[in-house]
């Protein structure tokens, strides 16, 4: 009987193809945890900072920081390199709506807008599920992931429930 055999990161697949991959150079907040985002501190979810949820975020990139408490996040300072970044987020409608947000870099929107819902606000454009941005920078820089003005049909913070904790994340790819 014979096996396939490869690698994936460098490490060596076992006979059932699994590897063991660090997660060197990253930065995810996000894993899928359970929390109310009335816990968050946010007050709106209309063009403001969003929150993402993780009592445990894994911070494998030297110098970068978290900013925020009891688990919420706002935002990440990275230093000086090149670095792409992910954005996934989720909410509840009260009814058929549309939700935008937008990676920041300090106060100027970078990268690609992310969208879900049911009507979304450009419909003939192709209207990604996620936020990106590839980014290289000289110093040290916060992002944070804003949603801007024009969302519809948004339910209340309180009405969020653990939601946006288990299906938003973050995550930061430092690129060597």
């Amino acid at each position: 009987m014979s096996h396939n055999v490869g690698d994936y990161g460098g490490q060596s697949l076992d006979r059932q193809s699994e590897a063991t991959v660090e997660l060197n150079n990253q930065l995810l907040i996000g894993l899928g945890e359970r929390d109310n985002y009335s816990n968050s501190g946010a007050t709106t979810l209309t063009n403001t900072t969003l929150y993402f949820y993780d009592s445990s975020p894994i911070n494998n990139i030297s110098g970068a920081t978290l900013t925020g408490s009891s688990g919420w996040y706002s935002s990440v300072t990275l230093p000086a390199g090149r670095y792409i970044i992910t954005v996934g987020y989720a909410v509840e409608f009260s009814a058929s709506g549309q939700f935008a947000f937008q990676i920041y870099n300090g106060s100027s929107l970078i990268g690609s807008r992310g969208q879900i819902g049911d009507s979304l606000q450009f419909s003939t454009e192709a209207a990604p599920s996620t936020a990106s941005a590839s980014v290289s920078i000289s110093s040290s820089t916060t992002f944070s992931v804003r949603s801007p003005t024009g969302n519809t049909n948004i339910d209340t913070i309180a009405n969020q429930g653990g939601t946006i904790a288990e299906r938003a994340y973050l995550s930061v790819l430092k690129v060597l």
